[in-house]
């Protein structure tokens, strides 16, 4: 996939709709790699930051802020952590730590409640690279508090693992495109089983 594409969180395979509101941020976040081809935003500061004032967070686009070798591997670890939490919306069992990385990211930006009179909202109290995990981790939570959460996964095939909101009417999808990912997977599968007859 193209870097631009994963910059702008778009187009999604087989020709999906993105996450609902601020869910998608969660879902451009974790598809801030292509596992299969590259590239990865999240191997240096400069695709980070990028990313980041595409969505003005952590600062101003034209002044983002300097990013740790630390406060990049924060990232990494929180984008794994989540991926690890939508590969367990099909079923698998949570990954080890994959919570305590969320809590801790939710620490570090100190979320705080808001109650707005529109609805309530999580928002975090630190600034810079702390505050903008945070938000990334409050658009989760709120997913998990109103339901949407689960229709958030991430594609089983393990050279994907791409974040897709799943739309169908009984929470049924498994991949992020059945004409790429499930029909290379079913081949596979296929092969294999004709190999061990």
């Amino acid at each position: 996939m193209e870097r631009t594409y994963l910059l702008a969180g778009r187009p999604q395979p087989g020709g999906r709709d993105p996450a609902p509101g601020s869910l998608a941020l969660v879902q451009d976040f974790v598809n801030t790699v292509d596992r299969e081809h590259g590239p990865d935003l999240l191997d240096d500061a400069a695709g980070f930051v990028e990313w980041l004032a595409l969505r003005d967070l952590g600062g101003a686009p034209h002044a983002p802020p300097p990013i740790s070798t630390a406060e990049l591997g924060r990232a990494r670890e929180l984008r794994e952590a989540l991926r690890g939490l939508l590969l367990a919306n099909h079923g698998t069992p949570v990954p080890a730590g994959a919570r305590e990385v969320l809590e801790d990211a939710a620490g570090r930006a100190g979320l705080r409640v808001l109650l707005p009179a529109e609805g309530a909202a999580l928002a975090p109290v630190s600034t810079g690279v702390d505050g903008a995990l945070g938000t990334v981790v409050a658009a989760a939570v709120v997913a998990m508090w109103d339901g949407t959460w689960r229709r958030l996964k991430a594609c089983p095939r393990l050279s994907c693992h791409w974040a897709f909101y799943d739309r169908s009417a009984n929470t049924s999808a498994t991949w992020c495109s059945m004409s790429i990912c499930g029909g290379r997977e079913k081949a596979s599968n296929y092969y294999r089983r004709r190999r061990t007859r």
